[in-house]
């Protein structure tokens, strides 16, 4: 079975994020987007692979997420998985 998935990958809430910080004080540079008191940046990873089935696809992208796509010491990862029909 072919398969695709998203990862999604943030730091954790207490954890601060320098960079959203930068980008959140000049939005409104280039955004009428006011009062913003918010902006946190992360990544997401475009990934198609294929498994036997979806159980063994979920249980392998949630090992390569925890040891190779985030550092979990600091950031929060989810996924979207789908199946891709051949």
């Amino acid at each position: 079975m072919k398969f695709k998935a998203i990862v999604f990958i943030r730091l954790r809430e207490n954890v601060s994020d320098a960079a959203g910080n930068a980008v959140r004080a000049n939005v409104h540079r280039v955004a009428d987007l006011r009062e913003c008191s918010k902006l946190r940046l992360g990544k997401a990873i475009d990934i198609e692979f294929e498994a036997p089935d979806r159980e063994h696809a979920e249980r392998e992208l949630a090992k390569a997420s925890d040891l190779l796509f985030a550092n979990t010491v600091v950031e929060d990862w989810n996924y979207e998985l789908t199946e891709v029909n051949k």
